[in-house]
């Protein structure tokens, strides 16, 4: 049976049971940049009306174009979905998937998909007492546990139906891998035979550890990209994977019939192209991460996880009782994300999204009143 997924960014849900405005709320429970869109995103969408009287272009060719020149690679080897989260439902279909091997804990959706496909999902999993440092050793060693299975006997062909999910850097931990460290990882899975897929939804924020540019000469890796946290405007659904042509080509088969609208093609080719936007955005995050992290060290009885994303995860004692707390702060007008319903975060934990300093002042100053009274 599939669990229901919990996510962040439920503002209009909360704003409607507690019967306040939207706007009321500074909202940590959504990863998302909080610069905003960039103004280019904005005026790309607003001259992209004139077009409404038509369909999308459903193969997303503009768009597909100007990534492939991003990134280096054949257009080809891209697919455009509404969000990466739609693409990730269709995955484990597009590769018949028996069985997924998740890095956790982490973003739910890959479970949730695997079981909708009817494959089994088998977490590997980091540790609250190791700062959720990536199970990488874990990984490699199961890896290798399957490719010795599969060498004694290749008339199994089962490995071919089976996956490595990884996200990088991860949700709700916060914690990167590097390129370096993957790359070996996903040597050893394309010797056994399996699928890596890395999700690096939040990889702008430290594109350093990305693996994009092993697309060209990998045959077994598939990349998820998002266009929506980093730039602003989730509203806006755009993701994109990038892959082997023939795995990509038959991915694009099983998605609806123009899936991206064409406001969200033209967002997307006016934000890859705001060099300044980007530039400002890192070094903003960059910046504000470190100060936020300093300060919410001095909550008594919290535990900070370091973080290269645009959030961070924030333990709590062990006897807190998070769904009070979030409760509390909702109705301060403070939305903070729950980590209790990740599967194997194992301590009281929440994730807030960086935001602007005088909104990250605001959360450190209710949630040290919150835990000061419980």
């Amino acid at each position: 049976m599939t669990r229901l997924v919990v996510h962040g960014g439920h503002v209009h849900h909360i704003a409607k049971v507690l019967g306040r405005p939207v706007d009321s709320f500074i909202d940590f429970s959504a990863s998302i940049n909080p610069l905003g869109p960039p103004s280019s995103v904005l005026n790309a969408t607003q001259q992209a009306l004139s077009a409404c009287g038509h369909y999308p272009d459903p193969s997303a060719d503009g768009l597909r174009m100007r990534l492939a020149k991003e990134h280096g690679i054949s257009p080809d080897s891209i697919v455009v979905g509404n969000g990466s989260s739609e693409l990730i439902r269709i995955l484990p279909l597009a590769l018949s998937l028996c069985q997924g091997f998740v890095a956790g804990p982490t973003f739910m959706e890959y479970e949730t998909s695997l079981h909708i496909a009817g494959a089994r999902c088998t977490y590997v999993l980091a540790t609250s007492g190791d700062k959720y440092a990536p199970p990488m050793e874990q990984l490699s060693l199961l890896v290798k546990a399957l490719r010795s299975g599969f060498q004694k006997d290749q008339r199994r062909g089962t490995e071919s139906h089976k996956a490595v999910f990884v996200c990088n850097p991860n949700s709700p931990t916060g914690r990167v891998v590097t390129s370096r460290s993957l790359r070996t990882l996903y040597r050893q899975i394309e010797q056994a035979g399996l699928w890596m897929v890395v999700d690096e939804a939040f990889i702008d924020f430290c594109p350093s550890h990305s693996l994009i540019k092993e697309i060209s000469n990998a045959r077994r890796l598939l990349i998820l990209r998002s266009l929506t946290k980093f730039y602003g405007m989730p509203g806006i659904r755009l993701g994109y994977m990038v892959g082997p042509t023939e795995t990509v080509a038959t991915i694009r088969r099983l998605l609806p019939p123009w899936s991206v609208s064409q406001f969200a093609q033209e967002a997307g080719v006016a934000a890859l192209d705001d060099l300044k936007y980007r530039q400002r955005s890192v070094k903003f995050i960059q910046q504000e991460r470190q100060r936020f992290m300093t300060r919410l060290r001095g909550v008594p009885g919290v535990r900070i996880i370091p973080a290269s994303a645009n959030f961070v995860l924030v333990e709590l004692p062990s006897k807190c009782e998070t769904a009070g707390l979030v409760s509390r702060l909702a109705r301060q007008g403070i939305l903070v994300r729950d980590c209790q319903t990740f599967s194997g975060i194992t301590q009281p934990a929440l994730r807030l999204a960086i935001r602007y300093p005088r909104d990250n002042n605001r959360v450190i100053h209710a949630l040290t009143k919150a835990l000061r009274d419980s």
